[in-house]
């Protein structure tokens, strides 16, 4: 079996075109709504945000980010992400009418001008103490290691901008585009962490999901410790978003398979991995809630995207997915979950007497919640990414209040 590209240009066209048809399903009235907009986008956590630092540290070792068929609905930009297009941050930066968020550590054409991602694939929310380099999916640039990235960067930009003082000049100091000297404060920092400390331990079964229910308060307190610290660096718009439930994610569903039809849900996902995402969700809620009541005079965005998965479950086919491919991956090979641990996404090989090649895309993965058994496709980036900025699935109430820009969504 040989997987085959869907049409190269004509899968983006249709991509495009679904996004722009199913968006009327989500769109309110927009007379009353403001257009979204910050200073800047900071974001940080794991692959699940990522879009190149990953890579910059370990070429090897993530080189999946940046082999095809990743990134292939998002043309014209370097992929450096495990989707088939744009992720979550991504379309929420666009969303604010701001560009793609660039990876802080891309030493070739970033553009810092509307912020920096410091999300890196592989990432804890807790300290990494026992990481081995190139050793499964992992880094040791967990979330505390990212906010100090964040605190020196700031460091940096003070030294820039007193340098152009002195020198009543921008050129002959730096020849990049940076924030502006005042956009710290005014900016949004997206906080998406810990599916790395519970998904990838369960995934290479050196840690059970009743295990994993151990250490949700210690993730969650990292977590919880790097939103303050992101507060006392000056942020006074954080956008935090919850887990989704990992129970529904192929892989898991495809490792942990049981014949016992009472752990599995209506939707047909796993309890016991979804009672962690649960465990984690509800914790970091109420954590979410005690910052708010700490710091009045600060914006915490809690973003329920564990809520969203669950409403696509139930009705897939009003979000453009298709009945039949909520619960398989997109690219991906075998079982009943189109999944297969000894052959991952962008590789190839021999199973069952046949050549399989999955570094081409599936035909419609607009049509699929999973893109490779374990992340998101960028449909249902773009589903939730809609939801959260439209003011649904999100608390406050109503969200960021506004309209979302969407012109640069399908090009």
């Amino acid at each position: 079996m040989t997987r085959r590209r869907g049409g190269g240009m004509r899968a983006v066209e249709a991509f495009t075109l679904s996004l722009a048809v199913a968006f009327n399903f989500f769109e309110p009235a927009k007379a009353e709504l403001k257009n979204c907009t910050c200073s800047a986008v900071y974001s940080f956590g794991d692959s699940l945000t990522d879009n190149g630092n990953g890579i910059a540290t370990f070429p090897d070792q993530f080189i999946d980010s940046e082999t095809n068929p990743n990134g292939f609905n998002f043309p014209h930009h370097a992929a450096d992400r495990y989707c088939d297009g744009r992720l979550l941050v991504d379309y929420v930066a666009f969303g604010m009418g701001r560009k793609p968020n660039y990876a802080i550590l891309r030493s070739i054409a970033a553009d810092f001008t509307y912020g920096a991602n410091f999300a890196v694939a592989g990432a804890t929310a807790r300290n990494n103490t026992e990481w081995v380099q190139e050793t499964g999916f992992s880094s040791p640039f967990s979330l505390n290691v990212q906010v100090s990235w964040l605190e020196r960067y700031k460091v940096r930009l003070q030294f820039y901008y007193a340098q152009v003082e002195l020198n009543s000049t921008t050129r002959g100091v730096v020849y990049q585009s940076l924030p502006a000297s005042d956009s710290l404060n005014t900016s949004l920092y997206f906080v998406y962490a810990g599916f790395q400390d519970y998904f990838f331990p369960m995934y290479y079964q050196t840690m059970t999901p009743t295990e994993a229910l151990d250490i949700v308060d210690a993730v969650v307190d990292s977590i919880v410790a790097a939103i303050q610290r992101i507060y006392a660096f000056g942020a006074r718009s954080i956008m935090i978003v919850n887990l989704p439930p990992m129970g529904c994610l192929p892989a898991l569903l495809t490792l942990y398979a049981d014949e016992d039809s009472e752990k599995y849900d209506t939707y047909g996902c796993l309890d016991s991995p979804n009672k962690v995402s649960n465990s984690h969700n509800t914790l970091l809620e109420s954590r979410v809630a005690d910052l708010r009541h700490n710091y009045t005079n600060a914006t915490f965005y809690y973003a329920d995207y564990y809520s969203v998965y669950r409403d696509v479950l139930k009705s897939p086919t009003l979000y453009g997915i298709s009945e039949s491919d909520t619960l398989t991956a997109c690219c991906g090979y075998g079982g009943s979950y189109n999944f297969n641990a000894s052959l991952f996404c962008t590789h190839s090989g021999i199973m069952n007497g046949g050549m399989v090649n999955l570094s081409y895309p599936c035909s419609n993965s607009t049509s699929y919640i999973n893109w490779d058994g374990i992340h998101p496709t960028a449909q249902m980036n773009w589903i939730t990414a809609t939801l959260f900025l439209n003011g649904t699935h999100i608390t406050p109430a109503g969200g960021f209040n506004c309209s979302a820009d969407t012109s640069n969504w399908y090009n």
